[in-house]
């Protein structure tokens, strides 16, 4: 079965993720900061990540790519969750839950898109 959940450390300015990347692991931040960036703004993240948040959830959720750069703005440990276990968990949560986190995902990843073209136009 092989592990799951993989725990790694992350310097200030590197990145976990970048757009375009593909999606394998939903990520909980356990210490640290991180800055979420639209392709179309590398200088100021348009969300912050604290401490016990999850991040990278939405490519797992629709099958995506990565959408956004996540860059630690701080020193970071970062827990991975790999595909196989954050399916296997959403499989079997109620299906109104699954509906409810799909349709929410989808939403937020709209919503993404548009703020990012919007910083295009900026």
């Amino acid at each position: 079965c092989g592990k799951t959940m993989i725990t790694k450390q992350y310097r200030k300015g590197e990145s976990v993720f970048r757009a375009g990347d593909k999606s394998v692991s939903v990520c909980l931040l356990l210490s640290g900061e991180i800055g979420l960036y639209f392709p179309t703004d590398e200088r100021d993240p348009y969300m912050h990540i604290k401490e016990y948040e999850t991040f990278g959830e939405m490519g797992l959720i629709e099958s995506e790519l990565r959408n956004a750069r996540a860059m630690c703005l701080t020193d970071c440990e970062v827990l991975h969750i790999e595909k196989t276990d954050f399916e296997e968990r959403i499989h079997n949560a109620d299906p109104l839950l699954k509906a409810l986190v799909r349709t929410l995902s989808a939403r937020l990843r709209d919503t993404n898109r548009k703020l990012s073209l919007r910083h295009l136009v900026a």
